[in-house]
């Protein structure tokens, strides 16, 4: 949802405006800290309308002027930590402008991944979306035949676990088809071109020499 201020994306997300309801997580492409979740909604008084209570207890009647805003009214919870103040902290620092630049700039790094992957004789390049790219290590000489891609996913699901015990590179996985991939998703804006080139040698590297263990 966040993407959808960036102009160049706007066909991407044409009827966006007309959801009654939006879940996002400010922890990921708002680059909060965890924790943090957002429902946004077009009628506040469906809110009202599932969560309001008034047992005898509860008093907030205000004073005589406009009904005061009672956020327990507004979600399951009832007593709460004041998680939106980061989230709004960091509205307040960097802006609309700074989060359309932050964004574009993930979406680059994944362009330069997937393309990185494109260009390598050991990698395939599977997808590319917005801040996520997708692709796996493949073998020189390695075919297509039902047996090579039993070894081709467990080969990859062997380097995304050394990735991740390792501790250089955190990348997750997806399965496209039948086919075990390496998913990255880059929602940090610490992440620089210089990570995206050390993650390609870091999957080439891994790849390598648990497929010398695995022959």
């Amino acid at each position: 949802a966040p993407a959808a201020a960036l102009p160049e994306l706007a066909g991407m997300f044409k009827g966006l405006e007309e959801a009654d309801s939006i879940a996002l997580d400010p922890h990921k492409w708002l680059y909060a800290p965890l924790e943090a979740g957002c429902t946004l909604v077009k009628d506040p008084r469906h809110l009202l309308d599932a969560f309001s209570a008034h047992p005898a207890y509860y008093h907030f009647g205000g004073d005589g002027g406009q009904p005061p805003l009672n956020f327990f009214e507004l979600g399951l919870q009832n007593s709460r930590g004041f998680r939106a103040l980061k989230v709004w902290m960091m509205l307040q620092q960097v802006g609309r402008e700074g989060y359309v630049q932050l964004m574009r700039e993930d979406i680059a790094l994944a362009r330069r991944l997937y393309e990185a992957a494109q260009k390598h004789p050991e990698l395939q390049a599977l997808t590319c979306h917005l801040s996520i790219a997708t692709l796996r290590y493949v073998p020189s000489g390695t075919g297509s035949t039902a047996g090579e891609e039993e070894r081709l996913n467990a080969l990859n699901r062997a380097v995304l676990e050394a990735i991740e015990k390792g501790g250089e590179a955190f990348l997750s996985n997806a399965v496209l088809d039948g086919r075990f991939v390496l998913r990255a998703c880059i929602v940090n804006f610490r992440t620089s071109e210089k990570d995206i080139d050390a993650l390609v040698e870091l999957i080439v590297r891994e790849g390598r020499r648990l497929h010398k263990v695995a022959d």
